[in-house]
């Protein structure tokens, strides 16, 4: 029997009936919202770091409202859900975006950095959506001309194609990976529900984590000895411990060592190793970590 949690591969029927609720509630609104950042922010820099999040963002939605309530532990199905719903997220967003393209109103700033006023029109967004072979029309026509620039000069063509792609990417690859890592939680089949998980305050540094590892595979009650709690991890190196618990006494753990050094700046910041997900614990080693 391993000892690492697996995935049963279950999932309840009305995963696909929340997965679809998201779809028509949570995803549009995410849409409008990141295409209203990226229209009137003019920094490319910061969209890039806006799109990222607007992955994070759909991959979170589907995550908790498709997967965790859905209680999915299907790794393909999760995939399916979080690639179609990320699919969805932006096909919807270059709606909206178009629909400003077309209400774009007043320009104000200069040739290097400057913002359009627009407003989307619902009803219309609405007619671009149901509508796609409309919709790809007119982005191929957007697509020539393209409607920002760099330095003076209009982005559009090959190099705007390009971009677009990019966008795709990024946030297809993490709306699949947020879900995807969910569904690979712990979750008790006895109980039908996720187990409860708690990050527990910091520890000092595993100076050996191979040695831990294995003293945690071979079930040695010798796993946690030297382990103590730190006040200072804000600066020094520390282990953080994720405990996973069922209420029919499973018990799972995550180890991340979190070791610190300084940048160019001078400040600190963390190198993160994660040695060991979802191992199985024993209730005596589990009482030897919480007290």
């Amino acid at each position: 029997m391993s000892k690492y949690y697996q995935a049963s591969g279950k999932s309840s029927p009305i995963s696909f009936i929340l997965f679809i609720i998201t779809l028509v509630t949570a995803i549009p609104v995410l849409a409008l919202a990141y295409t209203y950042l990226i229209w009137y922010i003019p920094f490319i820099y910061i969209n890039l770091f806006i799109t990222v999040g607007f992955g994070f963002a759909v991959g979170i939605a589907i995550s908790q409202l498709a997967i965790k309530m859905g209680k999915v532990r299907n790794s393909k199905i999760a995939i399916i859900f979080g690639f179609l719903g990320g699919l969805f997220a932006l096909y919807f967003s270059w709606a909206l975006w178009v629909d400003l393209v077309i209400n774009a109103g007043e320009s104000y700033g200069n040739s290097k950095i400057g913002i359009t006023t627009s407003n989307v029109e619902f009803l219309q967004a609405l007619e671009l959506v149901l509508q796609p072979d409309m919709l790809f029309n007119l982005i191929s026509k957007i697509n020539k001309t393209g409607t920002w620039g760099i330095q003076g000069g209009s982005v559009s063509g090959v190099f705007l194609t390009l971009i677009w792609i990019i966008e795709l990417l990024i946030v297809l690859v993490i709306s699949v990976i947020v879900p995807y890592l969910k569904a690979n939680s712990p979750f008790c089949e006895i109980d039908n529900k996720w187990f409860s998980e708690k990050e527990l305050p910091a520890f000092n540094f595993i100076k050996n984590p191979k040695e831990m590892k294995a003293n945690l595979e071979n079930a040695n009650q010798n796993s946690f000895i030297g382990l103590e709690h730190i006040t200072n991890f804000e600066t020094e190196s520390h282990s953080i411990f994720t405990l996973y618990s069922s209420e029919k006494g499973a018990s799972f753990v995550t180890i991340i060592n979190k070791r610190a050094k300084k940048n160019d700046k001078n400040e600190i910041e963390f190198k993160d190793n994660e040695f060991v997900e979802y191992i199985s614990i024993s209730s005596e080693l589990k009482n030897k970590l919480l007290n």
